[in-house]
């Protein structure tokens, strides 16, 4: 057996163990304070954790870059190098971006906490106990659940990896696809990275399992509130504190390197800050990077917009369980725990064949990063689409039937019309993850085709400069809007 794919692949384990040890207890603890406390500003606290769910990696891995890494602005004052690099880089900003995803599950599990054994339960012990006793033990699956998202996340990411020299199976699945076959030689060499990938599909099983919908109602109209007394403002400066670590300081790097000055003076450099000049290369980014936005939002739009297709036809299926759920969730799981650069590979493999159509398809249209991007944002349109239809009155449908509606007819005319706010969550969330993917599409973008991600990625390379700080900058300008456009359409 190749002991370098054994060594990447415990590369992996430890990546995705120190992520999920370190975003896990903080993503919790924030989740349980902004939804069962009452501390000042968690509105607020909610709106950002929101926000930054659609921030793609690449974008939190500049933003940190700008700052704390190869020519940020720290890098720049100290005449070092920078401390964000290597490992210790890796787990910061994986953990970092995976904070909010622990809160939003775990937050949903601190709401779904039975109040009644609560309330019960404070008849005979405090608050503490309570909490310990009653509130964790059912809040552990969800907790269990985040973790295993994070874990999935991590593995088969490969951005922050590749820009900080870790080497995990994923970051070498891409390597040695762009570069090489690295990973030894022998069908046996691939067995550990056979094995990881299966780990992680039945990890994506059991997680698509947890999310899909269930018979049991379950209701987020209300919940107990713990009241914090003379704890409250301190937790909020210390909630307060740590968001502007998470979501502060990266955008502030940003901002700083965007609008930094560097003049030649007689006794050297001279570095200052102006804001005409980071407002007006933020607003002029997208122009000069217009020909890159314009195939991101082209391939993004297609692939959400099939996405949608496909999972209104899943769901529907699904929306009655039993065996009918399961190409829904097989599909899910697979296309949710598949690794980007698997995916990239597997294209190649389908695409790059002797065969006229197959070589036009692959070399001179969007046709492959148009599927890969397909199978990476297709399980959130699926659960949100699934989530909304099994919600239909059954006595709707019925009465459709009596009046000759055959089922197609009964989705397209009697469904789906009242549904359109989902559809049109389902796009827009699609469409983000689809704007920010880079591990599948990257691998096989034809000639003369590059998307933002992509050329963002190769400039993280050498550095944010102004140029990168200012196109990211308008790019989570960007993400903001559409998270505020999905709030507002997902509270109809």
């Amino acid at each position: 057996m190749d002991e370098r794919t054994w060594s990447l692949v415990l590369n992996t384990l430890l990546l995705t163990g120190a992520t999920c040890a370190v975003s896990v207890p903080l993503g919790t603890a924030l989740g349980w304070v902004l939804s069962r406390t009452n501390v000042p500003g968690k509105s607020l606290g909610m709106a950002v954790v929101g926000l930054l769910l659609l921030v793609p990696l690449y974008l939190q891995t500049a933003a940190w870059q700008a700052g704390f890494g190869l020519q940020g602005w720290l890098a720049m004052h100290t005449g070092g190098d920078g401390w964000l690099e290597g490992w210790p880089g890796t787990i910061w900003v994986h953990s970092m971006a995976a904070v909010p995803w622990v809160a939003l599950i775990a937050g949903v599990g601190f709401r779904l906490v039975e109040p009644k054994l609560e309330e019960q339960a404070l008849l005979d012990a405090s608050e503490r106990q309570v909490f310990f006793r009653v509130t964790m033990p059912g809040v552990l699956p969800a907790v269990g659940l985040a973790a295993l998202w994070v874990a999935i996340f991590t593995s088969g990411e490969i951005t922050v990896t590749d820009m900080f020299g870790v080497r995990t199976y994923a970051e070498e699945l891409y390597t040695s696809t762009a570069l090489g076959p690295r990973l030894g030689e022998g069908p046996m060499a691939a067995l550990p990275g056979v094995v990881l990938t299966a780990v992680i599909l039945l990890g994506g099983l059991v997680l698509c399992g947890r999310l899909m919908p269930h018979n049991r109602p379950l209701s987020l109209r209300w919940c107990r509130i713990v009241r914090l007394g003379r704890w409250r403002w301190p937790t909020a400066v210390v909630v307060g504190v740590f968001l502007l670590l998470l979501a502060g300081v990266p955008l502030g790097n940003l901002i700083y390197k965007a609008g930094v000055l560097v003049t030649q003076t007689d006794v050297g450099r001279e570095r200052s800050w102006s804001f005409v000049k980071c407002v007006t290369m933020t607003v002029e980014s997208p122009w000069m990077y217009q020909r890159e936005f314009g195939w991101s939002l082209l391939i993004a739009a297609v692939a959400a917009s099939v996405a949608v297709v496909v999972a209104v036809c899943l769901a529907w299926l699904a929306r009655r369980g039993g065996w009918r759920s399961w190409p829904a969730l097989l599909t899910a799981a697979v296309c949710l725990a598949l690794p980007g650069p698997l995916v990239g590979i597997g294209l190649i493999h389908l695409l790059n064949r002797d065969n006229p159509l197959l070589i036009y398809l692959y070399d001179n249209t969007i046709t492959a990063p148009f599927l890969a991007l397909l199978v990476k944002s297709l399980p959130i349109s699926l659960f949100v689409m699934w989530h909304s239809l099994a919600s239909v009155s059954r006595e709707m449908l019925d009465s459709a039937a009596v009046d000759g509606a055959s089922p197609l007819m009964r989705m397209v005319k009697v469904v789906l019309p009242g549904r359109l706010w989902a559809l049109a969550v389902a796009w827009l969330l699609a469409f983000a993850l689809a704007l920010g993917e880079l591990g599948a599409s990257i691998l096989v973008v034809p000639p003369g085709v590059e998307t933002l991600s992509i050329h963002i990625f190769g400039l993280l390379h050498y550095g944010v400069e102004d140029r990168v700080a200012a196109i990211s900058l308008a790019l989570i300008g960007m993400f903001s809007v559409l998270g505020v456009v999905v709030y507002r359409l997902s509270k109809k």
